[in-house]
């Protein structure tokens, strides 16, 4: 069954919203996207049901538990990670990216290098930098080409030497579109015993994001750029998660993923951001079946991820070609 546009649209209550007689038309993408009634069900049921902190014996606060490591698990299946205790929530991509490069951190010595690069967004370059400055590690920069606006990877070649620790790249520029091979780039960090740190943020909305294929130490991304509310998420290696520092109070508990989880977190987002993933399984599995095959080898919700986002991008893509030459006709 193809996808069914009008059934699709029907799930998102803001596509009707009307000014002055006239239909809104939402074109911020690089700022978001539109959140389904899924997600708005989600959010305001756990605030009406199970609106409580973590670890308590009483009724709320166990459903709010379960409901959060469903969350976890939902997350874990979008980017077929090994486990859920992998996924770490916070405030968005920038605060979590701060987070970690002040973890990470412990892990350089002065003179010490980091690999940042031209394409990346502010996010995935500022906390890199003040840890530079803070640690004297050396900053390197990878361009790239202003014909193919593409990384060379024979430059990254260059550019890597047995003093680089920390390789951070983006899968996808939001202000080019260019999709980098971050797999590539992942091995080449690994041969001179890099960590590699990828800005997903742009990427996953449009194609599947599978962190074991890829190879990376870590992976951010944003659930408002799929359809969900304002959050951010991070897949971390477990032995590296173990292995860094967690800043948090000291009766936090220094287990996964809780040590990086500081403090309340915003629950009902984590519901929103279960039921973005939820959005996606449901195209997968109604509407996407001729996709099944291709990813029979994985889990039965990250096949029903991987299918959905593989038609949204077909269609995605005569959209584009439609409006290329459409503008080029005018």
């Amino acid at each position: 069954m193809p996808l069914n546009h009008s059934e699709i649209r029907a799930q998102f209550p803001s596509l009707s919203v009307v000014d002055n007689k006239q239909p809104r038309i939402y074109l911020d993408n690089p700022g978001g996207t539109q959140v389904s009634q899924r997600v708005i069900e989600r959010m305001t049921q756990y605030l009406i049901n199970c609106n409580a902190n973590d670890g308590g014996k009483f009724r709320t606060s166990l459903d709010s538990d379960a409901l959060l490591a469903e969350a976890h698990q939902a997350m874990a299946a979008l980017l077929n990670a090994p486990s859920p205790s992998e996924i770490v929530f916070g405030n968005n991509m920038t605060s979590l990216t701060f987070s970690f490069s002040r973890s990470l951190a412990h892990l350089f010595k002065p003179g010490d290098e980091i690999l940042l690069t031209r394409m990346d967004h502010e996010a995935n370059i500022s906390p890199w930098l003040q840890i530079a400055c803070e640690c004297d590690l050396n900053v390197k920069w990878l361009d790239f080409s202003i014909e193919t606006y593409r990384y060379e990877m024979e430059t990254l070649s260059q550019l890597l030497s047995n003093r680089t620790k920390l390789v951070a790249v983006n899968y996808a520029s939001n202000a080019l579109g260019t999709i980098n091979d971050v797999k590539t780039i992942s091995a080449k960090a690994h041969s001179v015993g890099a960590l590699v740190y990828v800005d997903a943020v742009h990427y996953l909305p449009h194609g599947c994001t599978d962190v074991q294929d890829i190879g990376c130490d870590f992976l951010a991304c944003s659930p408002y750029k799929f359809c969900g509310p304002h959050q951010g998420v991070l897949w971390g290696k477990a032995e590296l998660l173990e292995q860094i520092q967690g800043y948090n109070v000291r009766p936090a508990m220094n287990y996964l993923p809780t040590k990086f989880e500081t403090g309340t977190q915003n629950h009902e987002g984590q519901a929103g951001s279960l039921a973005a993933v939820e959005h996606l399984v449901w195209i997968g599995k109604t509407m996407a079946q001729e996709y099944h095959e291709q990813f029979a080898g994985y889990s039965e919700s990250t096949k029903y991820i991987y299918s959905a986002m593989t038609a949204i991008k077909d269609y995605e893509e005569k959209l584009s070609y439609r409006l290329i030459n459409g503008l080029q006709a005018i």
